[in-house]
């Protein structure tokens, strides 16, 4: 779920710094995009797709960090569903593939006072290796398991909705500020991989193929459990990206669009 951030924020980033007394970015090279949100939708996919892969490591002049791989130092998730209840915590995490992603198509409505972002990409692979421990309840059965994890999925489809609204700070500027974020991701393959979850290797073993025969039905399970758990944390992230990012800045004016 994580590479949705990595793209808005890098929408948000990829622009060169403005004077240091005013701490806003400006649109240098960036082409803008029209006020008719209609035709808006195209131009951000074009920005993104072009700039992505030449921000991979990153631009330290901007303040952008590297996003191929990006690190998560730490992340917890709480479900319950069925017999089945726990937690998990990840730790050290990876992500690699984030440079192949595309922006398919992006549609943008808005009213003056509100926003609403639908996005559609495509990533090809993702490598996702860390540490985790566990908490979990089976039923009866109680199961602490901890080690290295190492996720691939392929063929990634995700659909994500994002909630906004303008706002102006009091220096007349107008800013968006996300209020609510959904993604609806569609994986065509995954392979799992770990160690620790039960004392004896064999057992892992057995556990992994279950795991990898089963991956759709745990996925369905998690993805909307753990929903409470990473929707915060991609607000937030994608937030502290726009309140430097002055809007107006990426959009045509009247007078230039009729010219």
């Amino acid at each position: 779920m994580q590479y949705i951030v990595v793209i808005l924020c890098l929408m948000a980033g990829y622009i060169h710094a403005a004077p240091a007394e005013t701490k806003y970015l400006t649109n240098v090279n960036v082409t803008k995009c029209p006020a008719d949100a209609i035709e808006a939708g195209d131009c951000v996919a074009k920005i993104v797709n072009t700039i992505l892969p030449t921000l991979r490591h990153g631009d330290p002049e901007l303040n952008i960090p590297a996003y191929d791989p990006f690190l998560i130092d730490r992340l917890s998730f709480q479900y319950s569903s069925g017999a089945v209840s726990g937690r998990i915590s990840v730790r050290n995490v990876q992500l690699y593939g984030f440079a192949e992603l595309t922006v398919r198509k992006v549609k943008v409505k808005h009213d003056g006072k509100k926003v609403q972002l639908k996005i559609d990409t495509f990533l090809p692979k993702m490598n996702i290796i860390g540490d985790y421990k566990a908490d979990i309840h089976v039923n009866q059965l109680q199961l602490k398991p901890k080690g290295k994890f190492n996720l691939t999925l392929y063929d990634v489809e995700n659909f994500v909705t994002t909630e906004g609204e303008f706002f102006t700070k009091d220096d007349g500027l107008r800013f968006v500020r996300l209020v609510d974020i959904d993604a609806n991701p569609k994986i065509g393959n995954m392979i799992i991989k770990a160690n620790g979850i039960f004392p004896d290797p064999e057992l892992d073993e057995i556990a992994l193929n279950v795991a990898n025969s089963y991956w759709r039905d745990i996925y369905g399970i998690i993805l909307p459990e753990t929903r409470k758990s990473w929707a915060p944390l991609m607000l937030r992230l994608i937030n502290q990206s726009l309140q430097n990012v002055p809007i107006d800045q990426f959009i045509e004016s009247s007078d230039e669009s009729t010219t």
